[in-house]
């Protein structure tokens, strides 16, 4: 017997079903260049806690605090950036930025808030987690007596 010249076909796909959906597109712009306080998508502000005070201020990018915060930038730039090339990103996502500056510490959390997206959203920030970057401590002089924490909120757009 043979195959040759035969007219009946071996496989059938069935018609019914959709092609299964791409799980990773175009990687977003915000990947494409390296990131900046000032352009990541904050505005422009900071929250700057004290001992026994909370207020907002403006970034300056030249202070002490812009360059506790500046640490944090390239881990979690590479850390979104990875999970962009393995899960389809939503349109933007919410990190947090908090510094430590007398301890030398930024972390950087994913926060997936009632704005992200609730199918793509906490899948992606999951994947985010939390960076931590050490740095030698700076004196910032923010707070009296030191200790300042400093915390940039960031709302990323992630559209390609």
């Amino acid at each position: 017997m043979s195959c040759a010249g035969s007219a009946r076909p071996v496989a059938v796909a069935p018609s019914g079903l959709s092609p299964l959906p791409r799980l990773v597109t175009d990687p977003p712009a915000a990947c494409d260049k390296p990131w900046t306080l000032g352009v990541i998508g904050g505005d422009a502000r900071i929250v700057l806690t004290c001992a026994n005070d909370v207020q907002r201020q403006p970034l300056d990018q030249s202070g002490p605090l812009a360059r506790a915060l500046a640490p944090g930038l390239d881990p979690s730039r590479d850390r979104v950036c990875a999970c962009a090339a393995k899960l389809h990103a939503p349109p933007f996502v919410d990190l947090v930025f908090t510094a430590k500056p007398e301890q030398g510490l930024v972390t950087v959390r994913g926060n997936a808030d009632e704005d992200v997206d609730p199918e793509l959203g906490a899948a992606f920030v999951g994947c985010v987690g939390t960076v931590t970057a050490s740095f030698a401590p700076i004196q910032s002089g923010a707070c009296p007596g030191g200790h300042a924490i400093a915390i940039y909120p960031v709302r990323l757009e992630l559209e390609p």
